[in-house]
């Protein structure tokens, strides 16, 4: 009679325990068997009972993910077994499916700010901050990439702000009449990372302008030296002005003479080396 009582008492239990627990969730199976284990390792049961209640948590569809080892399971440590399996399986199709959601979202008409929190709000921490960020840059519209690429903040909230301010800037959401926002430190952000952008910009047409001059002066010398050695070595023969290198440097104190010249000193005979 006694045994019977005791019985009584535990399929009685079994089955308050079993009712806590939720149907598995396929999005968050470790959340699951987080939340799961809080209910049932308290009671110290067996792994055969835990085995049996995870198991009447399952709908067909995961059941069936599951069969394997459901139609042969094994000798010892089915428990385990089923929940190592159950994570594998949903935990990376959980992500895959997550990624591929994120990847079709379209920025549109809407905030850069509203467009994390969706993707925030459908990952729910199943990918890191850092796969997020490079997915939520990449739905963003190539002008704001470029002034987020040369902030130097991590913050994602704050990057995110500074989004909006850009994207307000280059294509504005409101109309006209619309009265503007007092500034404030995201909108500081935003105009210190244009205007670095800007100087960049600046410096880089700078000192290409520079080179362009530079070479442009020295083609410039070297043309004009070029043309007065052309137009000594070229002089006509019969130009009674066209006088050789020497006098036309030295004068009356040229020590030589390339004829023809036409130098001729007063009252004196052309010099003589």
């Amino acid at each position: 009679m006694e045994d019977k009582a005791t019985t009584d008492e535990y399929v009685l239990s079994l089955v308050s325990i079993t009712d806590k627990i939720e149907d598995f969730w396929p999005r968050s199976p470790e959340l699951w068997f987080v939340k799961a284990e809080a209910i049932i390792n308290p009671q110290k049961m067996s792994d055969e009972s835990k085995y049996r209640i995870i198991l009447s948590k399952l709908n067909l569809e995961v059941t069936e993910q599951v069969a394997d080892i459901l139609l042969n399971p094994p000798k010892e440590k089915k428990y385990e077994t089923l929940k190592q399996k159950l994570i594998s399986v949903y935990k990376e199709s959980a992500e895959r499916q997550i990624k591929k959601l994120i990847g079709e979202m379209e920025l549109g008409d809407q905030r850069p700010s509203y467009l994390l929190r969706k993707m925030r709000d459908l990952a729910r921490g199943k990918v890191t901050d850092e796969t997020l960020k490079v997915m939520w840059k990449n739905h963003l519209p190539p002008s704001v990439r470029g002034v987020l690429a040369v902030t130097d903040e991590e913050d994602m909230e704050k990057l995110a702000s500074i989004a909006d301010k850009v994207a307000e800037t280059i294509t504005p959401i409101h109309s006209v009449s619309t009265v503007k926002e007092e500034r404030g430190p995201a909108n500081d952000d935003m105009v210190a990372a244009i205007n670095k952008l800007s100087d960049r910009l600046s410096k880089i047409e700078t000192d290409s302008r520079g080179r362009s001059r530079n070479y442009g002066s020295r083609r410039l010398r070297s043309s004009s030296r070029s043309s007065s050695r052309s137009r000594k070595a070229t002089a006509p023969i019969d130009d009674p002005n066209w006088l050789c290198k020497f006098h036309f440097r030295y004068r009356n104190r040229a020590r030589k003479c390339v004829p023809p010249c036409n130098w001729k000193k007063k009252d004196s005979k052309p010099s003589e080396n």
